[in-house]
């Protein structure tokens, strides 16, 4: 399971990079597909899965306390999004796109080190 965390963490790490780089193609693939329930479902599930991974796994980190904290926030934004719909969902994400895009890069930075801290947290 350590591994799935880590690969996980990974993925945040080269989405943060990618954001840095070429904010367009992040940005563009949420746009597109904002309105579809396969982006809608891996929100929550993916959320939920990490966030309870975390909570679980947070004794064998080098913060646990923090790693705890982290599933915790996870777990209750599953637990919104699957409340509050997928209509919600996908307003929610076309405003906050409009919001986020003059800061994609540093939102960028600093998902890549939410993904380093992640790394080193568990390694």
């Amino acid at each position: 399971m350590l591994m799935i965390i880590s690969l996980l963490s990974l993925l945040i790490l080269f989405a943060g990079l990618l954001l840095v780089i070429k904010p367009d193609i992040v940005l563009g693939f949420i746009a597109r597909f904002s309105t579809t329930l396969p982006l809608y479902a891996s929100a929550v599930v993916i959320r939920l899965f990490f966030g309870l991974l975390l909570i679980t796994y947070a004794g064998q980190s080098r913060f646990p306390t923090a790693i705890t904290v982290i599933g915790w926030i996870a777990v209750i934004a599953a637990v919104v999004f699957a409340w509050i719909s997928q209509a919600r969902f996908t307003a929610m994400l076309k405003w906050i796109l409009e919001v986020i895009t003059p800061f994609s890069r540093a939102g960028g930075v600093l998902a890549f080190l939410f993904g380093w801290f992640m790394l080193y947290a568990f390694l």
